[in-house]
């Protein structure tokens, strides 16, 4: 099993973590509180996925089904994002709009590292 794909994976999420937290606190003190929010959706995904990354461990102890647990997902919320943005976007729901495009934003930077450094 090669753990240090998979650390070097949770690695890249913790920076990612990190930096948004940077940008969540510059935000702030430069009064620009919605976008601050949008931001702290962006760091949610980042530590959601590391969560679930750390999950895979205890559903198996084979890598190949790690990452066919953590690919799934992936799937999964990307989909369920798109529908939302697509129901948000029927109701000219600006807002919601936003917060969807952030969500598909970070899974497509999560998926993109996914593929580089674990699969």
């Amino acid at each position: 099993m090669n753990i240090e794909k998979k650390e070097s994976f949770i690695g890249y999420l913790d920076e990612r973590t990190s930096a948004v937290q940077a940008d969540i606190v510059r935000l702030n003190e430069d009064d620009r509180r919605d976008e601050a929010d949008f931001e702290k959706i962006r760091g949610n995904i980042f530590q959601i996925i590391k969560t679930m990354v750390q999950a895979s461990e205890r559903i198996s102890g084979n890598e190949d089904e790690q990452i066919q647990f953590v690919d799934s997902r992936l799937t999964i919320f990307t989909e369920t994002w798109k529908e939302s943005l697509a129901k948000a976007t029927e109701h000219n729901d600006e807002r919601r709009i936003l917060q969807e495009q952030v969500k598909l934003e970070a899974m497509d930077e999560i998926r993109s590292a996914f593929e580089r450094i674990w699969r």
